[in-house]
């Protein structure tokens, strides 16, 4: 089973479970709140109560979806093959940005990669910004 595939059904349950929370937000049975940066939905109703254990069974989901294909893939090579690609100079660059909270982390294997994280999360901080103010003023 290809990847795409393996994240159809985790998907579609965390979209149904989106839609039933919105669902109970529209028959009144739950509110949307912000507390400091963090949205919150809470409330009391049957639709808000399945909408949250179908998010919770798409994360379960997904890591048992994930895990299947495992055994179709290669096996390992041994280690003259492992050292032959380390030489040939194929070098690898991975880079990444972590929020906690507002303040995003920003890390990177080499400089370039470091830079283009750091412009993604100031990116991704400003529209939080904006979407927070938004919600605030209106």
């Amino acid at each position: 089973m290809s990847p795409t595939r393996r994240a159809i059904p985790p998907l579609s349950v965390l979209f149904s479970g989106i839609l039933f929370i919105l669902l109970g937000i529209l028959q009144g049975d739950a509110e949307i709140a912000i507390i400091f940066v963090v949205p919150v939905i809470y409330g009391s109703g049957i639709y808000l109560t399945i909408g949250i254990l179908l998010i919770f069974l798409s994360f379960v989901l997904f890591f048992i979806f994930s895990t299947l294909g495992f055994q179709d893939r290669k096996p390992r090579r041994g280690i003259k093959e492992a050292g032959k690609e380390a030489r040939s100079g194929s070098r690898s660059k991975y880079g990444g940005v972590v929020f906690i909270g507002p303040i995003p982390i920003i890390f990177g294997k080499d400089e370039s990669i470091a830079k283009k994280m750091m412009y993604v999360g100031l990116a991704i901080a400003v529209i939080l910004l904006f979407l927070y103010l938004l919600v605030i003023y209106n």
